[in-house]
């Protein structure tokens, strides 16, 4: 295939794709759904084979961009008018945690786990899972944290109060193991663990997801049955 037939190619390709993108809708990165992102990439996929591979025939290759296209606008149109069928389409906003505690059984369907809703949490300046109210996995795989209200912008100097020691939360258990390097950093061992699991009428390790020590030395645990 000559050069001129591959920027004859390149550039209707480029144009056309402009043009039914313009067509779809606007999107920041960070607001589409996992649904988005698969039609995205294979739309992608479809335009940059049409654009260079000579086996494939070009106007065959845009029809198929064309009609992946309407489908997604047609579903699109859809989803404006079906609540059922956006939700199935899009999936729905998933309740993480709830005053303070963890709703496990969420996590699990979006196969989600402790070490993300923690580095999700630090992202935004909250190492402490006790500190938040309502915490929601978005669609596009966000967390949208609602803080306590006690947990206020102030700082504790302008209100003269003494300041509760703060650090990041150390992790002991993560999916029923013991971080024995963690634990030594606390100054605890393994049985200080099963002690704190046996106060709380934990009698399996193996139930455990999740075992933080905050700096204050407040406990937080996340179960399988919560």
């Amino acid at each position: 295939m000559s050069y001129k037939s591959i920027i004859f190619r390149a550039v209707s390709t480029y144009f056309i794709l402009l043009f039914l993108a313009r067509i779809m809708g606007r999107k920041q990165i960070s607001q589409l759904t996992y649904f988005d992102y698969i039609v995205g990439i294979t739309i992608g996929s479809i335009a940059g084979e049409a654009a260079i591979d000579p086996n494939v025939d070009m106007l065959d290759g845009m029809f198929a961009v064309f009609i992946w296209s309407v489908l997604t606008i047609l579903i699109s149109e859809v989803n404006l008018k079906n609540i059922k069928i956006r939700l199935w389409v899009d999936s729905e906003p998933l309740l993480i945690i709830d005053k303070g505690k963890v709703i496990y059984k969420n996590m699990k369907k979006a196969r989600y786990n402790i070490g993300d809703l923690l580095m999700q949490l630090r992202d935004k300046d909250i190492f402490y899972i006790t500190d938040v109210e309502i915490a929601i996995l978005e669609p596009n795989g966000t967390l949208s944290v609602l803080k306590k209200a006690e947990k206020s912008e102030l700082t504790v100097s302008d209100m003269n109060i003494k300041k509760a020691k703060t650090g990041i939360m150390a992790e002991l258990v993560l999916d029923g193991k013991i971080l024995s390097s963690h634990l030594r950093q606390v100054k605890k061992d393994e049985n200080w663990i099963f002690e704190q699991l046996k106060i709380r009428n934990i009698n399996n390790i193996k139930d455990v997801v999740f075992f933080g020590v905050q700096a204050d030395g407040q406990i937080y645990i996340v179960t399988k049955n919560n």
